[in-house]
C-alpha cells in the first residue's frame, strides 16, 4: 500500500511497487511549449470577451450571463497553467507544495465541469429559444438565469472536490510529482465512481447538445426564407462549434480516463503507449480555454456586434496621426 510521509510542511505519499512506470521524461519537451502558447491565447482572448461583457454589454440578457460565467471558468482554468509550465520546465519536479496541488487539480475539475455544464446551457437555451420562442420569453428570465449558473458551480465545486481527499503530491526517484499518470490513484480508482462521473458529466450533456442540434435542424427544414430561418441558421453554426469543441476537447479526455480505469494493462509497452495518448488527451482539454471564445461570436448577436466595433474603434485610433483636439481623443478613448 501507498505510505504517507512528510517533507517540511507538506505530505506526500509515496506510489506502490509496481511492474511499469510511465516514463514521462517527454512531457518537459511536450507541455511547456505548448501550454505557453495555449495560455498566451486563452488569456488574450478571455481577457477580451470578459472585457466585452463588463464594459460593452450593460443590459445582460440570459444568453450574456451564461456567456460570462463561461468566460469567468476558462479565465479560472487558465490560471493553472503557469503552474504546470514550471512543472514540467522543472523536469516534471513538483515545488509548490501540496495544498497547492490539491488547488491545482480543484480548479482544473470545477472550471472544467462548470463549463462543459454552460456550454450545454448555452446550447439548449439557443434550441428553446428557436422551437418555443414565445415561452422562452416569459419562462427563461434573468433571475432563473442566475439561479441555474450559482447552481452549476456549486455541483461542479462538488464533483471537484474528491480531489482534495484523493490527489496528493508523491515521491518518484527522488522529485515530487503531482498529477501524473505514474501517480498511485490511477490504479485504486474506483470504476463506479469513473463511470458515474462519465455519464453525468459528459455523457448527459453530450447527448443534450446532439438532441438540440438536431431539433434546430428539423426546425429550419420546416421554415421557408425568414428571419426567423436565419436565426435558425446562426444556432445551427453555434452548435456545429460546440460540438466540435466537445469532440475535440472533451471527448478525448473522458473516453481515456474511462478506458485507463476498465483496463488491465498486460505490458510495459502498452502502459507507455496508453499513457502518451492521455497526455495528448490532456492537452486537447487545455485547448478548451481559447476555442469557447468563439462560442460567445455565435451564441449572440450583441457580443458579436460589441466585438467588431471595439476591434473597428481600436483599429481606427491607431490611424488617426497626433492631433491637438481634444474631441478625438475622447472618441477613441475605449
Amino acid at each position: 500500500m501507498a505510505s504517507t510521509e512528510e517533507t517540511g510542511n507538506s505530505s506526500f505519499i509515496a506510489p506502490m511497487n509496481r511492474t511499469c512506470l510511465l516514463d514521462e521524461q517527454f512531457l518537459t519537451r511536450m507541455m511547456p511549449p505548448t501550454i505557453t502558447i495555449f495560455f498566451i491565447l486563452a488569456t488574450s482572448f478571455n481577457s477580451l470577451a470578459l472585457w466585452i461583457f463588463c464594459s460593452h454589454i450593460k443590459k445582460k440578457t440570459s444568453i450574456d450571463i451564461l456567456m460570462l460565467n463561461l468566460c469567468i471558468s476558462d479565465l479560472l482554468f487558465t490560471l493553472t497553467y503557469p503552474l504546470v509550465i514550471i512543472y514540467h520546465s522543472n523536469n516534471n519536479y513538483w515545488i509548490f507544495g501540496n495544498f497547492v496541488c490539491k488547488l491545482q487539480t480543484f480548479l482544473m475539475y470545477c472550471s472544467g465541469v462548470a463549463g462543459i455544464f454552460f456550454l450545454t446551457c448555452i446550447s439548449n437555451y439557443r434550441c428553446y429559444v428557436i422551437i418555443k420562442p414565445i415561452q422562452s420569453k416569459s419562462r427563461i428570465t434573468k433571475k432563473c438565469t442566475i439561479v441555474i449558473c450559482v447552481l452549476i458551480w456549486l455541483l461542479a465545486g462538488i464533483f471537484a472536490f474528491q480531489s482534495f481527499f484523493t490527489i496528493n503530491v508523491f515521491e518518484l526517484n527522488g522529485k515530487l510529482h503531482c498529477m501524473s499518470y505514474n501517480h498511485p490513484i490511477t490504479e485504486e480508482v474506483l470504476l463506479t465512481s469513473n463511470i458515474i462521473l462519465f455519464i453525468l458529466t459528459f455523457g448527459i450533456p453530450f447527448t443534450s447538445l446532439l438532441v438540440s442540434t438536431l431539433l434546430i435542424q428539423r426546425k429550419l427544414a420546416n421554415l421557408t426564407l425568414t428571419a426567423h430561418s436565419e436565426n435558425c441558421r446562426h444556432a445551427v453554426r453555434l452548435m456545429m462549434v460546440i460540438l466540435c469543441i466537445f469532440v475535440i476537447c472533451f471527448l478525448p479526455i473522458n473516453v481515456t480516463r474511462l478506458i485507463v480505469s476498465i483496463m488491465r494493462v498486460k505490458s510495459c509497452k502498452n502502459y507507455q503507449q496508453i499513457g502518451v495518448v492521455y497526455y495528448c488527451c490532456v492537452l486537447a482539454l487545455y485547448a478548451n480555454s481559447f476555442l469557447d471564445p468563439f462560442v460567445y461570436f455565435y451564441a449572440g448577436t450583441k457580443y458579436r456586434s460589441k466585438l467588431i466595433n471595439a476591434i473597428k474603434g481600436v483599429a481606427f485610433c491607431n490611424k488617426l496621426p497626433a492631433a491637438p483636439n481634444p474631441t478625438v481623443n475622447q472618441k477613441c478613448d475605449l
